[in-house]
């Protein structure tokens, strides 16, 4: 379980306190507040693409790593829910992370088919590069939407919400909050319990389109708010942190958050994905990491929940930077830093280097109470360096340890000998029969 931060007094600022520098910062300014329980925000670092007409659903399917048909329905129906998914480049690597949604208004028969595309605001002009790059003579429309033209939201109930998305990917309803042609939503599947994203019509407030309590909960928080909620969760978001032509899927937990159909036909980054999957070992995951500053300790409990400290001060080094072991010779990368905000973040983690998970049953390079830091010089060659914990969740874990790593399968030498000298004598006694006719 995520644990909420604690409430700061003015005696804990007079002390130094675990995972924080308030005590040498507590002039500066804080960060982000906790999120609260219950509570919604405006996701401004998102921008849409309209995807409209009769190729629509048959172009998509061919490029993203979402079924955009029913798989279980034997005429093969268009679903009509928003999802998680992915697009690819050909070597099977992430060029965007994405959510997709029915464009509002598609629930009648005579209705043109079409789809919005919610992505990281700053790669809209590149995913539409790429989009009308494979457009081809597909018969569709393609249009980025202006600002004000409609707004993304994410929307959460920590109190209510199951352990995990429970609303039916293959469901006849287009959302799951309200029957209201203009709005469209889908459940946020990254994470047990994340939320719902939304996308309502024009800038209005999102209580102007959902008023019922029932349906959105809470006040509305910034966007910093969200960010830190979805950190304490170990979702990475955007190229920012999940870095294009860099990343495979499955290293950014997108097979656990539901946005891969490993069942369905070819699709762009298709065969190494598959491959992966069915053959390959999972070595790196993004994880969600605790950043501490030289003199603290970290936490050593088995299973550690992330805490957020929203006065802690620490300098973050750049995306992208390798994290290495703390106080040993300078070897093997272990992972990568992301992104962080206040005295949290993410990092893509070599999991037998920073966790206590064996993937393969061979030795593995994790030693308890390892530490591991990211060094940097910025452009003003000014030196940095912070320390950091990969932390596991509890459904990171749960999903690895059940199968969501594929194992090999061990060889009985015995039985491979029994079998190859089968296969011998058959042959000879073959060749046998074969002289004598």
């Amino acid at each position: 379980m995520i644990r909420p931060s604690p409430s700061i007094c003015n005696r804990c600022l007079a002390r130094s306190r675990l995972f924080s520098t308030t005590a040498q910062h507590a002039e500066q300014i804080p960060n982000a507040p906790p999120p609260p329980q219950t509570g919604y925000a405006r996701l401004t670092n998102r921008g849409l693409i309209s995807i409209t007409g009769t190729d629509s659903t048959t172009y998509l399917q061919g490029l993203i790593t979402q079924n955009m048909l029913i798989a279980s329905d034997p005429s093969r129906a268009t679903r009509r829910t928003g999802s998680y998914t992915a697009f690819l480049n050909s070597q099977g690597r992430v060029l965007n992370d994405a959510f997709i949604y029915p464009f509002p208004g598609t629930d009648s028969s005579d209705a043109e088919p079409g789809w919005l595309v919610e992505v990281d605001r700053n790669e809209v002009p590149t995913l539409l590069k790429h989009l009308k790059k494979h457009k081809l003579r597909a018969k569709l429309k393609l249009r980025a939407l202006e600002d004000g033209e409609r707004t993304v939201w994410s929307s959460w109930k920590n109190h209510s919400e199951p352990r995990w998305a429970a609303y039916n990917l293959e469901s006849d309803s287009v959302s799951p909050f309200s029957t209201d042609s203009e709005v469209v939503a889908c459940i946020d599947s990254r994470a047990p319990g994340l939320g719902s994203r939304l996308i309502t019509p024009g800038s209005d407030g999102l209580r102007s389109h959902l008023p019922d309590e029932s349906q959105v909960a809470g006040a509305e928080v910034g966007l910093d708010s969200y960010t830190v909620r979805r950190m304490l969760h170990g979702v990475a978001e955007g190229q920012s942190e999940i870095i294009r032509e860099s990343a495979l899927p499955m290293e950014c937990n997108m097979d656990m958050g539901r946005a891969i159909d490993f069942r369905k036909g070819c699709y762009v980054g298709q065969e190494l994905t598959i491959r992966t999957h069915h053959t390959g070992v999972v070595r790196k995951r993004i994880l969600p990491v605790q950043l501490y500053g030289e003199g603290q300790e970290p936490s050593l409990e088995a299973d550690p929940s992330p805490t957020y400290d929203p006065l802690a001060v620490l300098a973050l080094p750049p995306s992208g930077s390798n994290i290495s072991k703390a106080g040993g010779r300078r070897g093997r990368s272990a992972g990568k830093f992301l992104s962080g905000i206040g005295n949290i973040g993410l990092a893509l983690c070599r999991l037998e280097m920073m966790t206590d998970i064996a993937l393969t049953g061979e030795a593995t390079q994790y030693t308890p109470g390892s530490e591991f830091k990211v060094s940097w010089t910025n452009e003003a060659e000014q030196s940095g360096e912070i320390k950091l914990q990969a932390i596991i969740p509890s459904w990171t874990r749960d999903f690895i340890l059940s199968g969501g790593a594929r194992k090999p399968t061990p060889r009985n030498l015995d039985a491979d000998g029994e079998r190859a000298r089968a296969l011998v004598e058959e042959l000879e006694e073959e060749e046998s029969h074969r002289r004598t006719e």
